[in-house]
């Protein structure tokens, strides 16, 4: 089941950038110039007398193998040298996102909960100054919102741990753990569940249609019961949600907007004195 609050939000940014993958470092030019200038230099020795012309030639290969072999070990240090330090930026940026992604699911959290309160939460917060948009069934797992923009992962190996990191920053951002589920306010909610216990979570239910504006009555005829371990006075009326409210106050959500679904979430539980018993 998705939750029917909003996916954006004016105060929490909805999409980060992920930095790019690490680019390994080019070959660097063979030094030609370098070669042919130690190669020219003994070959200069040859305008000395004294110096044999075996002697010369021997100075000239010697100066090339050596200028070649210290170009070949630069090359190498220099490329791992390089590649250590765009990897270590790599995943300090990657540890930057992971920091703003909890940052901004904790500040969504936040915002969607004063948004959208739990009828235990009516006056605790700025919402008790806000209309009342929707009907808050509980809080559970939903959307966030959150994109995490690039796909640094398609530049890497496949076995390199980044990309599992990567794919759990996507499902963290993706989500959050605490976001309210809610239903129109124009629903018809049958909770289920023992006697008290069901009792209580409609209670705070009805309460929150109440204070959205609805009547007693109205309130009390959109919500209503259906108590475990009783005897049923008649067939259930249709309705457009299903919640069910294990013996140890688990809640499942097995129907909503008349579709079969299967929803784990926290519910409140409110007992109001003005409330009329739920009918059985």
């Amino acid at each position: 089941m998705k939750s029917s609050t909003p996916t954006t939000s004016p105060a929490v940014p909805s999409r980060i950038r992920l930095p790019p993958a690490p680019v390994r470092p080019h070959p660097t030019a063979v030094p030609v110039a370098a070669t042919s200038t130690g190669a020219v230099a003994s070959a200069c020795c040859a305008l000395v007398p004294w110096a044999s012309a075996p002697a010369v030639l021997g100075s000239a290969i010697v100066t090339g193998l050596a200028v070649l072999g210290g170009w070949a070990l630069d090359r190498l240090l220099g490329a791992l040298v390089t590649a250590r330090r765009r990897r270590s930026r790599f995943l300090a940026s990657l540890d930057e996102i992971d920091e703003a992604v909890a940052r901004l699911r904790a500040a969504r959290s936040r915002e969607l909960a004063d948004w959208y309160p739990t009828a235990d939460r009516l006056g605790a917060s700025d919402s008790v100054r806000r209309p009342i948009r929707a009907l808050v069934l509980g809080v559970g797992r939903a959307s966030s919102g959150l994109v995490l923009e690039g796909r640094p992962e398609d530049d890497l190996r496949p076995g390199d741990p980044a990309v599992a990191r990567l794919a759990r920053l996507r499902d963290e951002a993706a989500t959050l753990d605490e976001a309210p589920l809610c239903v129109p306010l124009s629903s018809t909610v049958r909770v289920v569940g023992p006697p008290v216990v069901a009792e209580a979570v409609a209670s705070g239910l009805r309460r929150q249609l109440r204070a959205a504006g609805a009547a007693p009555a109205e309130a009390a005829g959109a919500i209503d019961c259906v108590l475990v371990g009783t005897a049923a006075a008649a067939e259930p009326r249709p309705v457009d949600t299903i919640l069910v409210i294990d013996p140890d106050g688990e809640a499942t959500v097995t129907l909503k907007d008349g579709r079969r679904c299967r929803q784990s979430l926290r519910v409140a539980f409110v007992s109001l004195r003005d409330d009329d018993p739920c009918g059985v």
